[in-house]
């Protein structure tokens, strides 16, 4: 394993032995028969997907899930063996490739469908079909299903392992609407017998909105972010970004910081410049909109967040040094933090997190 002095001076620690006790917890409190989709797309959120799935185990983890036929294409590749499950959608040529990689097909629509009851003339195929219980977005809807349920019952050679939905605003208790979501799926899926169904995403899943047999599909809540509008669901982060300042230097009063000018000293200032920047992630939205740990102790951001660099005043802190660790996000930081300071959400903050920053694994 890559030691910090091996790579580049900004680097993202994920504890791998955390998402382990993360993945127990959330299987400790699920009823009866229920068994855990470990959603991992998107590169596990930015946190590295081929390394935590090494950490699913069978015994915990039922399946993994991916949005793209790539990147479970990608897992196959590096050795796992579970089960996994491709959200979609697929073009009619990924559809063999898909099961060459032995990998269940989620569906999401009446066209996809077709494409894949094409190829089931000639080979067994199991999907996960896909409802519309209300998001709006993918999914066979009401008016779509009596076409559907035909093309199943003429198609001996696919089989329906489960169905599924995906709720619109699981993350708000205090919406109606997840439990009318609940209801009209029940309703649909009553036209198409399986033997498995999958409702919960993490918010819901937190919320204990799971039916005994059922499967739960959980994504950020695995990484240790808050899945609920109010509440506390988190478990342990997972992810620490750091990075060292490369450069101190002292300034007067008056003296410009950065790109446009959106900073100008009011008094004798020390700035560190760490070598981080929206290149790898760190949003733009954070130029004097954001605070980084030095030493343990908070200090902002000032001046533009640019591609490659960042610039932070370190004026109370002087005992900051050229090589000292800087902590982005992790610790008293977090994912929800950086968030609500950029106008977007805990998972958007993960997955920016460039390829170009070395992950480190613990």
């Amino acid at each position: 394993m890559s030691t910090v002095r091996d790579i580049r001076p900004t680097w993202a620690e994920i504890d791998l032995a955390a998402f382990t006790r993360n993945v127990d917890a959330i299987v400790g409190r699920l009823p009866k028969g229920s068994q855990l989709i470990a959603v991992l797309k998107a590169n596990a959120y930015g946190h590295g997907a081929v390394e935590l799935a090494k950490r699913c185990r069978p015994d915990r983890v039922a399946m993994i899930a991916t949005a793209l036929l790539e990147e479970s294409v990608e897992l196959r590749d590096a050795g796992i063996d579970l089960p996994l499950l491709v959200l979609g959608p697929l073009t009619e040529p990924q559809i063999p490739m898909a099961l060459d990689h032995r990998v269940t097909i989620g569906i999401v629509g009446p066209e996809e469908l077709e494409a894949v009851c094409r190829v089931a003339r000639n080979r067994d195929v199991a999907i996960h079909l896909k409802l519309d219980s209300g998001m709006g977005r993918m999914g066979v809807t009401e008016n779509e299903m009596p076409r559907v349920v035909e093309m199943i019952r003429s198609t001996p050679r696919l089989r329906v392992e489960a169905i599924y939905t995906h709720f619109a605003n699981a993350s708000d208790p205090n919406d109606p609407y997840t439990e009318k979501q609940i209801a009209k799926f029940r309703a649909m899926s009553a036209a198409i017998p399986a033997p498995r169904k999958h409702l919960a995403n993490s918010a819901a899943t937190m919320r204990g909105l799971v039916e005994p047999g059922d499967f739960v599909r959980v994504g950020v809540s695995l990484f240790g972010a808050e899945a609920l509008d109010s509440g506390d669901s988190r478990l342990e982060p997972l992810l620490r970004w750091r990075t060292e300042i490369a450069r101190l230097k002292d300034l007067p009063a008056g003296h410009a910081i950065g790109y446009g000018k959106t900073f100008v000293t009011k008094r004798p200032s020390r700035i560190a410049t760490l070598p981080v920047g929206y290149g790898d992630g760190y949003d733009r939205r954070l130029s004097n909109n954001a605070e980084v740990l030095v030493r343990g102790r908070r200090t902002p951001v000032v001046g533009r967040v640019s591609m490659d660099l960042v610039t932070v005043d370190v004026t109370d802190i002087p005992e900051a040094r050229f090589g000292d660790e800087v902590v982005l996000l992790g610790d008293s930081i977090t994912a929800e933090e950086l968030a609500q300071r950029t106008g977007t959400i805990s998972y958007e903050v993960f997955c920016r997190i460039s390829r170009r920053v070395p992950r480190l694994y613990r």
